[in-house]
């Protein structure tokens, strides 16, 4: 099962969330070779499986278990089991975790109320395309901001993915039939209506206004003269029989 690492503070490497991503990002693998020590061994998480690395209660990145745990005695000796882990992600977020969901030291990942919360927090931190948008499921006049927040909103893209699933609907991409785990639930969400054709505030329909697409498909519907939903899928099927 899943694991939720709480990392100690203060220790070296790991002074401030910025130190600690930093690690990740760079110490890990260039040092310690995607080896991240700890003072015994997860025999619970097994290969495929996430653990998901916490400093003050912020999700500061993620890892998949490779299966593999080395014991290097040349280390210090609090930190001696190395576990193997690849696809290191730093996340972003100033959501704090709640200690009375996942108490305060390090833990498996069980309930269902841990795996919505702590997927909720990820999705946040998924890249998207910026659009002219008022705010949350609201939008109106002409505002352009960096950040397309009704699609980053984990409640709104949760609804239209729940309904959709996590397929691209233009070209039928499927990020975890094509990598495996680490693809599990990756797909952008677009907005269907663009903002210029909408007359005045409406509120957003999560499954009428909202669709998964694929990165590339997103790029091209965002686009200066980006063709018609029903265009771009003639365009992919057409691709497909050359």
């Amino acid at each position: 099962m899943d694991l939720l690492f709480r990392l100690r503070q203060k220790e070296k490497g790991f002074e401030d969330i910025d130190a600690t991503k930093q690690f990740f990002l760079n110490t890990i693998p260039d040092r310690d070779k995607n080896y991240f020590y700890d003072t015994r061994q997860n025999h619970q998480v097994s290969k495929g499986e996430k653990i998901v690395f916490t400093f003050d209660s912020y999700i500061v990145a993620t890892g998949i278990f490779e299966g593999e745990i080395i014991k290097n005695s040349k280390r210090d000796k609090k930190y001696i089991y190395g576990h193997k882990i690849s696809n290191i992600q730093i996340i972003d977020t100033n959501v704090r975790i709640s200690s009375e969901v996942f108490g305060t030291r390090t833990t498996y990942i069980k309930t269902k109320k841990q795996k919505e919360i702590i997927q909720s927090i990820l999705e946040q931190n998924i890249d998207i395309y910026p659009e002219e948008i008022e705010k949350d499921f609201y939008e109106g006049g002409q505002k352009t901001i960096y950040v397309n927040q009704y699609e980053r909103d984990p409640k709104a893209r949760r609804a239209c993915l729940d309904k959709k699933g996590y397929v691209c609907e233009i070209c039928k991409f499927d990020f975890e039939k094509k990598y495996g785990e680490i693809g599990k639930n990756a797909i952008h969400v677009h907005h269907i209506v663009p903002l210029h054709k909408t007359i005045g505030e409406y509120k957003v329909d999560p499954i009428k206004d909202l669709m998964p697409v694929c990165p590339n498909c997103h790029l091209i519907l965002h686009r200066k003269g980006a063709p018609s939903i029903d265009e771009l899928k003639r365009i992919v099927k057409l691709a497909i029989l050359k």
